[in-house]
């Protein structure tokens, strides 16, 4: 796709910025892709150590601070980000530091002769500090899973039935992907675009002389530059996540009419309300830092969808009242309503084992959702078919001519025959991780009550099986690729009907084993451009997936006790910064397909049948975009992709559409002007100060949850007094208004803009 022509050309225009090794043009052999020949060198030295014990030391104490760090923002309207670059760029200081003053002793134990302190810090040290971490520091698939069934259902199965479910869904793709490797990492063609920056940046850092002279403005260095702007942006935050949230939600327009119910519901991007149009914010961790180095078309398209589906569908809809949408009183929500537009409680028609009581259903009366949430899977599955057939047309040719050659050729990719000389993992290590953990799925779906059965999981596995390695070679070749959650839910939804916690661990097994396998194998490639010894990959990847895991659990459990009435909806955050949106959202699609079922919802009866058609409009506008490139060759038509265009009419499943106005900003400053018209400066500041606000902005949010929201200690809770920016009444019922963004009337007492009885 273009991202991947995007790739290669950044590549050559920051070969020399990033000091990576060139390449005489007598070279003898290398590798077939340009973008590898540019960025990896053909340089190794085993005797360095990869696994030592500063490796230990920092990967467990980076993947418990991004664990904890994602899984903080799981909950929060605004998702911060820690950021790998700033692992990068920490674990290089604390590790050089430590080689300077651990002492370099040696011990033996059990016949194993170690050191403390090896040699100096090292490049292969330092990527798989990276590759452990990256492996940790994000929220694990089934704490949705999770935090769904303890905030909807008030059902929270043990800590070691939780653990089980993330561990095997995390860790059940690693052993898929010992049988993969063969074609989808030792193939020079299977590139895994995103392992080239970090390869670039692996190697910027470890050119010792140019890294150290390197002087950014005021003749700083690289790491002074990092934490001076990482600093401003943690003091930074402290105004729009504590002492003004308005500034999170300014919604100027909507101050026009503040008691104007379609105002609202057009203009206010707070939870509960409406499109946010023309809105915008000065929090950073809801604009984020990838703004500033994301291609400039994925992101335009991206953007388009947002502006196409939020802004001109949406008003359509609501002004026209088409599909009820005014009688939900949530312009953008993830709930179930019944018909009159109350919002439907699904504890009521449930059986204790939790599956759907048909009778009880049929007494309450029909469910419906608004009608922005039923686009919602409309545009996804536009984007799934459309991204299926967008390979097809414009890389079908590409992709198999270069699968053909990666599959038959008799050359062996340069890199790999240069990790020859490590032990390779043996196939019997993956097949017996990959035998344990789905032993251990299904003893989980069975003792812990989830509803699904020990052949509804295998038949999970076995979709991903299906689909892991056809996808794989899309996202390893191009870049990019579909994942399986849409079509997971929807096939276990007629599988297993009318039971929710089913339908989620479902969607958890199958998405995530192929989500979980594309991840080890991007690593293993950053790991063969890296020249790292593929068993201590494997050890690191297990072991970042475990901490991770236990901190994701313990993090939740925390936070869901102390924030339970803002999360599961029964009280509105006054603040705007606690929603749970991301478990609603969840919850939303599973009560859609796992409760009441696909053939309910979306069957010939129901007034939202034309979802379905959404694969056939997404499979057939590549195929007009296609023919329309033989007829019209100067247009590139390619460059339209429904894919990503789709994918921004969906981004927003539960409003809170904030951060449009100022990302797009942020994307035309940095990836058009600054790009176009002074390169060198972009090349050389834009990722490591994207790294810096982010990581500033997510140790803000973590550093307020912990001393001054009652993450450490119930006393240790601070609340900010009621002031311009943070208005709230004593009650704390924002009367007269709903939010701290001055948007909407408290308990809806609109004075205009409502339907006429």
């Amino acid at each position: 796709m273009s991202e991947k022509h995007d790739f290669e050309n950044s590549c050559v225009e920051k070969a020399d910025i990033a000091d990576e090794v060139s390449l005489e043009e007598t070279e003898p052999e290398n590798s077939k892709i340009e973008a590898v020949r540019l960025v990896v060198p053909l340089t190794d030295d085993p005797s360095l150590i990869a696994m030592t014990f500063r490796f230990w030391v920092l990967t467990t104490f980076f993947s418990i601070l991004g664990a904890a760090t994602e899984q903080y923002y799981f909950f929060r309207a605004s998702k911060g980000n820690f950021s790998i670059y700033f692992v990068n760029l920490a674990s290089y200081g604390i590790g050089t530091f430590m080689a300077r003053t651990l002492p370099t002793k040696k011990w033996t134990v059990f016949g194993h002769t170690f050191s403390l302190n090896p040699g100096p810090f090292n490049i292969k040290e330092h990527a798989l500090i990276g590759i452990g971490t990256s492996a940790a520091a994000g929220s694990a698939y089934a704490m949705y899973t999770l935090s769904v069934m303890d905030l909807m259902l008030q059902h929270r199965i043990n800590a070691l039935g939780s653990m089980l479910l993330i561990i095997t869904t995390q860790c059940l793709g690693y052993g898929m992907a010992g049988a993969l490797r063969k074609y989808l990492v030792y193939p020079g063609e299977m590139v895994w675009w995103p392992t080239l920056v970090q390869v670039v940046f692996y190697n910027a850092m470890h050119n010792t002389d140019e890294f150290r002279n390197k002087k950014m403005i005021r003749g700083w260095s690289y790491m002074k530059y990092f934490w001076v702007f990482c600093g401003g942006m943690f003091l930074y935050q402290f105004i729009p996540q504590l002492f003004a949230p308005m500034l999170m939600y300014f919604d100027w327009i909507c101050w026009i009419k503040p008691f104007d119910y379609n105002y609202w519901a057009l203009f206010s991007s707070m939870a509960g309300g409406g499109a946010g149009i023309l809105s915008l914010t000065f929090d950073w961790s809801a604009i984020g830092g990838s703004n500033m180095w994301m291609p400039l078309s994925t992101q335009l398209l991206g953007y388009a969808g947002v502006i196409l589906s939020y802004w001109i569908i949406f008003p359509i809809i609501w002004l026209n009242n088409i599909y009820d949408a005014k009688i939900f009183k949530a312009a953008l929500s993830p709930s179930l309503f019944y018909m009159n537009g109350t919002r439907f409680k699904i504890n009521s028609v449930l059986n204790p084992d939790f599956t759907l009581n048909e009778e009880k259903y049929a007494a309450n009366g029909p469910v419906t959702m608004t009608p922005m949430y039923a686009l919602i899977f409309l545009y996804s599955f536009i984007a799934l078919g459309s991204c299926v057939t967008h390979i097809l047309c414009f890389h079908g040719a590409e992709m198999w001519r270069t699968w053909k050659s990666a599959i038959k050729s008799t050359d062996e990719d340069i890199h790999q025959k240069m990790m020859k000389i490590y032990p390779e993992v043996p196939q019997m290590w993956y097949a017996i991780l990959y035998v344990a953990m789905l032993a251990l799925s299904m003893l989980t779906v069975e003792v812990y009550d989830l509803q699904l059965p020990w052949y509804g999981l295998l038949f999970a596995a076995a979709i991903a099986w299906c689909l892991t390695l056809p996808i794989g070679a899309m996202v390893a070749i191009t870049g990019t690729g579909p994942g399986l959650n849409v079509i997971t839910q929807l096939l276990c939804g007629f599988l297993f009907p009318g039971k929710v916690i089913a339908n989620m661990t479902f969607k958890c097994y199958g998405y995530m084993a192929m989500w979980q396998c594309h991840k080890l194998l991007e690593d293993l490639k950053l790991g063969v451009y890296m020249k790292i010894p593929p068993r201590a990959m494997f050890v690191a990847q297990l072991w970042g997936a475990c901490v991770g895991a236990v901190f994701n659990y313990i993090v939740m459990i925390i936070i869901i006790d102390i924030k339970r009435p803002f999360l599961d909806g029964s009280v509105q955050d006054p603040s705007g910064l606690w929603t749970g949106a991301s478990p609603q959202v969840y919850w939303g699609s599973g009560l859609i397909y796992g409760a009441l079922g696909p053939a309910r919802m979306f069957g010939k009866s129901s007034q939202y049948h034309f979802i379905y058609w959404g694969f056939l409009i997404g499979a057939i506008l590549p195929v007009i975009q296609w023919v329309l490139t033989k007829k019209f060759p100067s247009v590139k038509w390619s460059a339209l992709n429904i894919t990503l265009i789709a994918g921004g009419m969906s981004l927003y499943p539960a409003g809170l559409v904030i951060g449009v106005i100022c990302g797009l900003a942020v994307c035309i400053i940095w990836q058009w002007w600054l790009f176009r018209y002074h390169k060198n400066w972009w090349s050389k500041y834009t990722f490591i100060l994207s790294a810096a606000l982010d990581t500033g902005a997510a140790f803000t949010g973590l550093f307020l949850f912990l001393f001054l929201q009652g993450g450490l200690h119930p006393k240790l809770v601070f609340n900010m007094p009621s002031w311009l920016m943070n208005y709230y009444t004593p009650e704390n019922d924002n009367a007269p208004y709903l939010g701290v963004n001055r948007c909407g009337a408290a308990g809806h007492q609109w004075q205009s803009g409502m339907l006429e009885k």
